[in-house]
């Protein structure tokens, strides 16, 4: 089921409810702590929601997971988004304090 319910918070987020996104994020993080993408999202949705700490939180767990990440190296990781969609995106992990 985690993976629908990726799919769902990457949906909520790329339509700016970002709310929803953490929490679709979050049941993906019960089922799987360690999937990145789902990290990534709750990061960015909780930035874009003002909850800087916990998105700086969840930036934390991507940084133990995987130090190498950073904003400059991001589309390597990533499937094709819409060009808006992956500024957005990148904004929200900015905000939430992946390195460049």
């Amino acid at each position: 089921m985690h993976r629908s319910y990726f799919y769902m918070a990457m949906a909520h987020f790329f339509a700016g409810r970002n709310d929803n996104a953490a929490l679709w994020a979050e049941m993906v993080l019960r089922e799987q702590p360690d999937h990145v993408g789902a990290l990534r999202t709750l990061a960015a949705s909780r930035a874009f929601a003002g909850r800087i700490e916990e998105a700086r939180s969840a930036t934390s767990r991507i940084r133990q997971i995987d130090p190498t990440l950073r904003i400059s190296n991001l589309a390597d990781v990533l499937p094709p988004f819409r060009s808006q969609d992956f500024g957005r995106y990148m904004e929200g992990l900015r905000l939430a304090g992946l390195p460049e």
